[in-house]
């Protein structure tokens, strides 16, 4: 199948998985986020972001999995997984809802994984 951008492989099996698991992760995420789940929403709104903010995250999250995966785009779709991830840790934080974090955290180690890469 040819796709109109070319995506990433790595140099390594180790490298390929990490930048593919960083993104299915983001994938997944903007899926969820995508839903509007009232529960969704009334999170968003307990960290002080207004219940329609699910759906931009969403959006700057499959950004982000598609940045990762396209090449030449890998570093691009980090920088903006870690502005995403530590605007969500820093919310939590201030809002002291602690039991959100594991998420987010897991997403920034996956995309640090994904950014040390030799070809980064």
């Amino acid at each position: 199948m040819n796709l109109p951008i070319q995506t990433f492989t790595g140099a390594t099996t180790m490298e390929t998985v990490l930048v593919w698991l960083a993104a299915a992760a983001f994938l997944v995420g903007a899926i969820i986020n995508a839903s509007g789940h009232p529960a969704i929403r009334t999170t968003f709104v307990r960290l002080g972001f207004p219940p329609w903010w699910c759906w931009v995250t969403s959006a700057l999250e499959f950004l982000t999995a598609v940045l990762l995966v396209t090449a030449g785009g890998r570093m691009f779709g980090v920088g903006l997984g870690a502005c995403i991830m530590l605007t969500a840790i820093a919310a939590i934080v201030r809002a002291r809802y602690y039991r959100e974090l594991p998420p987010p955290l897991i997403f920034l180690v996956l995309l640090a994984l994904a950014g040390l890469s030799s070809h980064a």
